[in-house]
This record gives structure tokens, C-alpha cells and sequence, in this order.
């Protein structure tokens, strides 16, 4: 505006000082002044609506640029916080795998160290089960062989076990039914034990049991002797009959022998059934 003002002072002469001090104007022809009057101020406005036009479109490229800018700004905020969030959940993640790494290495050295204890153990049973298997064959004087072997130490021993096992089982069976039946023999007068091994030692005294039976039925058998005499009324000179030390082996075999043929008539006077196999005890003088 203030340029086009200009324009037209230019145009009529103007009131400049220099101009009015010389006296004499110079006339200047109309069409040229026209000319000079119209251009600059269409000019003027022409560029000042461009100049506007343009600066709104930079104002809006500037707003867009803005907008654009602050949506990349909160972007990237966001991208920030999602990074982070990542960032600490790996950090978290490490810290577990390293943990189980941890935790995966003990839990080998604690089961290395149960292998460890476990192969002792069974090496220690093993050895065991081995002793007891030994013992059993030198009171037993029976050894076993497996007929399908597990080709483990331990299990094998355990089957050899189980063999001696049912073996002694067998044994005490048989043994207490026949020392049951010995026992009111050798103690007429005791109650028989509860328990095997109990009985067992009843039939292991410091003194011989057998001979101490057979004393006894020597003496049974001279006291019924004795008393079947008197029953016959016969007189017999009982010091002589008693004098056996000049009796020798040979001929008390013989009065023996020949006593036998009146035995069983007087074992069965005194209610005795002898046993049908043929006496292998002893004379004793």
C-alpha cells in the first residue's frame, strides 16, 4: 500500500522541496503516468494474494507438518514405552533362564550325586545279600544255580537269597515237627516252647541227651528184667548176675543175641511195640 502511495506522489509531481525551490515543473505526458499508476498497484495487490495464498499453504503444509510430527512424537513415546516394556521383559526372561540354568545344574549335581550314593548302596547290599548266600551253603552244604539270570548283581543275589530262603523255610518246618514229637520223650515233665528256636535249644543242653536217654532205658528195661524174675518166683543170685566185668564183648553179644528171641514176648507183656528194623545200639557193660 505504501508502495503504491509512492507511486502516485511520483506521478503528479510531488511536493518535494527540490522541485518547488527551482521554479519549474516539468510536465510529464498523462498516458505515462497512467501507465505507472495502474501497474505497480495491480502488481502490488496480485502479489500480496499469492504471498497470501502462500503463506497459508505453508501454514498448512507447516500445521500438517505439525500434526504429522506430533503423531510421529507420540509414536515414537509409545514405541519408547513398548521398547522398555520388551527391554524389561527380557531382562526378566534372562534373569529366569538363568535362574533355571541355575537350578537345571543342581538339580544334575544333586541327581549325579544320587547316582553316586545309589551305586554304593547297592554294591553295599549286593555284598551283603553275598555273605548271607555263602553262610546259608556252608550250614547247608546246598548251592543253587539260576536257571534264568537277570545278569544284575543285585537281583541275582536276591533270587540266590530266595532259594536259601525257601530251603531253610523247609528245614525248620520238618525239623519242628520231628523235635515236637521227640520232645515229651526227653521232657516228660516241661511244657514244649512257643517258638522253634526255642525248642531247638532244648535239644542242645551241655549233657548228651541221647546217651542220657539210653541210661534211662537200660534202667527201665533192668528194673522191669528184675521185676518179671520175681514174678516167676525163680531164686537167682542177683550179685552174681550183676558181676559183669568178666564178661567179655564177644560172649555179651551172644547172651544178648539169644535174649532177643524172648524180647518182643516181653516188650509186649509190658505194653511195648518194638520197631520193626533190627536194633543197631551198642552193648554197654
Amino acid at each position: 500500500m505504501m508502495e503504491a502511495m509512492a507511486l502516485m506522489e511520483m506521478a503528479s509531481g510531488g511536493t518535494s522541496p527540490s522541485r518547488q525551490g527551482a521554479g519549474t515543473e516539468t510536465s510529464i505526458p498523462r498516458i505515462g503516468v497512467s501507465r505507472w499508476w495502474r501497474c505497480p498497484w495491480s502488481l502490488s495487490g496480485v502479489s500480496s494474494r499469492e504471498k497470501l495464498a502462500e503463506a497459508n499453504e505453508r501454514a498448512d503444509t507447516l500445521a500438517q507438518k505439525l500434526e504429522q510430527c506430533e503423531e510421529a512424537r507420540k509414536k515414537a513415546e509409545s514405541d519408547a514405552v513398548l521398547a522398555r516394556r520388551e527391554a524389561d521383559k527380557a531382562k526378566a526372561d534372562a534373569a529366569g533362564v538363568e535362574d533355571l540354568r541355575k537350578r537345571l545344574h543342581a538339580a544334575e549335581t544333586s541327581l549325579s550325586e544320587h547316582i553316586t550314593a545309589q551305586s554304593a548302596r547297592e554294591e553295599a547290599i549286593t555284598k551283603r545279600l553275598r555273605t548271607q548266600n555263602r553262610r546259608f551253603v556252608n550250614k547247608t552244604s546246598q548251592e543253587f544255580e539260576l536257571e534264568d539270570p537277570d545278569n544284575d548283581p543285585l537281583l541275582d543275589a536276591v533270587s540266590f537269597l530266595e532259594f536259601h530262603g525257601t530251603e531253610a523255610r523247609e528245614g525248620i518246618d520238618e525239623a519242628r515237627t520231628g523235635l515236637s514229637r521227640l520232645f515229651p520223650y526227653f521232657f516228660p515233665k516241661k511244657e514244649e516252647p512257643a517258638t522253634f528256636l526255642a525248642l531247638a535249644k532244648c535239644f542242645n543242653p551241655p549233657e548228651d541227651l541221647g546217651l542220657k536217654m539210653r541210661h534211662e532205658n537200660m534202667k527201665v528195661a533192668v528194673e522191669s528184667t528184675v521185676a518179671l524174675v520175681a514174678d516167676s518166683q525163680q531164686t537167682i543170685d542177683w550179685a552174681k548176675v550183676g558181676n559183669t566185668e568178666q564178661i567179655e564183648q564177644a560172649k555179651w553179644r551172644s547172651l544178648i543175641k539169644a535174649a532177643k528171641l524172648n524180647t518182643k514176648k516181653i516188650l509186649a507183656y509190658l505194653g511195648i511195640k518194638p520197631s520193626s528194623t533190627p536194633s543197631s545200639s551198642r552193648p554197654e557193660v
